[in-house]
């Protein structure tokens, strides 16, 4: 599906735009985005894009994915300053392209994946990481820039909402299911590792839960799951109580809030790249998914839960007050957010 000629999706683009801090510094920049036809890495190359279009920019970007049918599908538009590189992020010794910034958002992000493909997980979170980090060295890159999750936080009491970057709860590492957050912890520190020995600048970032019209059609984690129902004319159907706590980012604020990491934040730093005002359950989240698409939200208790598939982090608030100091602000409330996202799938012209 192609967004970029979506009306409401353009202007959030544009408001997203006036959010980066310090944007001229990205300029005449030759930018690679892995994971480009994710959720988040389609955001970034159609800000890039857009910046290029509203204000003469000059950036040079380089959009990796493994499959070229869906680089092609996610930016049907011809851009003379997009390029396509077709590649695994576990196979880089082919790229030559030499490049001033890689924001590395590749990774599997799909909860059932973990269950299925766990080894597969850890080894694209952490030896693609290492593999990408060894090609900046070799290119001489101006810095890389880490797409990390919240999860990196694991089991923290209530008591310590919201959680700053300093904070560290615990993670079994006997459960299949902490593949993901085990291997995206070490990503980090692969990443403070490489400035400490080798002097290249890293940055790092925390996302917390996503949303966005530009979901993809593997996305399985519920918040996508409740867009994809609710947009069919579905009721909503929860197989829990919908107690978690979350945090949500809309996708054009987590990509200004990448973008202005980028431009200000400090070397071998993390931030939270989150909205604190957008805290609410899963349950509520889905409620307001179904009150802008006129479904109703349902429950369907599990009595048993496959461990490896559910996440056992009931609190997954994230702080933005860090990223907030860089002079960043968010756009989207949730429900602002959602109503963006039902107005944008309900466009045909987005199709």
């Amino acid at each position: 599906m192609n967004f970029y000629n979506n009306e409401y999706y353009a202007d959030g683009l544009e408001q997203g735009i006036m959010k980066i801090v310090d944007v001229k510094s990205l300029f005449h920049k030759r930018i690679l985005i892995t994971g480009a036809s994710g959720l988040v890495g389609s955001a970034l190359v159609d800000m890039l894009l857009k910046l290029n279009e509203v204000a003469n920019a000059d950036v040079e970007i380089f959009a990796l994915g493994r499959n070229k049918a869906a680089l092609e599908q996610r930016f049907s538009n011809i851009f003379d300053k997009l390029h396509f590189i077709v590649q695994d992020v576990n196979d880089i010794e082919q790229l030559e392209n030499n490049i001033d910034i890689l924001i590395h958002a590749a990774s599997n992000a799909n909860p059932s994946a973990y269950a299925k493909d766990p080894v597969g997980t850890i080894e694209g979170n952490t030896q693609a990481t290492l593999n990408l980090l060894r090609y900046c060295q070799k290119v001489k890159a101006e810095q890389f820039i880490y797409i990390s999750s919240g999860e990196v936080y694991g089991q923290l009491p209530k008591e310590s909402i919201p959680f700053t970057e300093e904070m560290a709860g615990y993670i079994d590492s006997m459960n299949v299911r902490s593949c993901y957050m085990l291997a995206k912890k070490l990503a980090e520190n692969l990443c403070v590792s490489y400035t400490h020995q080798y002097g290249l600048k890293t940055k790092i970032v925390r996302l917390s839960h996503v949303f966005g019209a530009n979901y993809t059609t593997k996305d399985t984690r519920a918040s996508a799951q409740f867009v994809t129902e609710a947009i069919k004319g579905r009721d909503i159907v929860l197989k829990s109580l919908g107690n978690h706590l979350r945090s949500y980012v809309h996708v054009i604020d987590a990509v200004s809030g990448i973008l202005s990491v980028t431009t200000v934040g400090q070397n071998a730093s993390v931030y939270n790249v989150t909205n604190t005002d957008n805290t609410l359950t899963l349950a509520e989240f889905a409620q307001t998914v179904a009150k802008e698409a006129k479904v109703s939200v349902k429950f369907d208790i599990m009595q048993e839960v496959d461990p490896t598939k559910v996440t056992p982090i009931s609190f997954a608030v994230l702080s933005d007050v860090k990223l907030r100091s860089l002079g960043w602000e968010p756009t989207f409330s949730t429900i602002r957010g959602v109503e963006q996202i039902i107005k944008i799938l309900k466009d045909k012209k987005s199709c």
